[in-house]
Parts: C-alpha cells; structure tokens; sequence
C-alpha cells in the first residue's frame, strides 16, 4: 500500500476524511430534527381549501 506512505496524497486523504464526516454529520443531523408537519405550510392549508369547496 504505497499510496498510504506516500506524504504527497496527505492532502487527498484529508480532504476525502473531510467529506465523509460532514456527509455523515449532515445525515445524522436530519435524522435527528423531527419530522415537520406539511399541514403548517399556508400553501397546503390554501390547497387544502380549495379542494374542499
């Protein structure tokens, strides 16, 4: 595993760390926030009512 060794793929390696963390922080930061409700949306609330009438 000569890439691994090598101090000119350092770069390569953190920034590829970097990516992976910030995808799984974001992945887990969404499945953390509760879902909201499409109801509180006034767009919903006004489609809602026009396809009552």
């Amino acid at each position: 595993m000569i890439i691994f060794e090598e101090p000119r793929y350092l770069i390569l390696h953190i920034a590829i760390a970097f990516i992976a963390i910030s995808l799984v922080a974001t992945i887990v930061y969404e499945l953390r926030k509760p879902p909201q409700d499409p109801n509180d949306n006034p767009d919903t609330k006004r489609m809602n009512d026009i396809l009552k009438d």
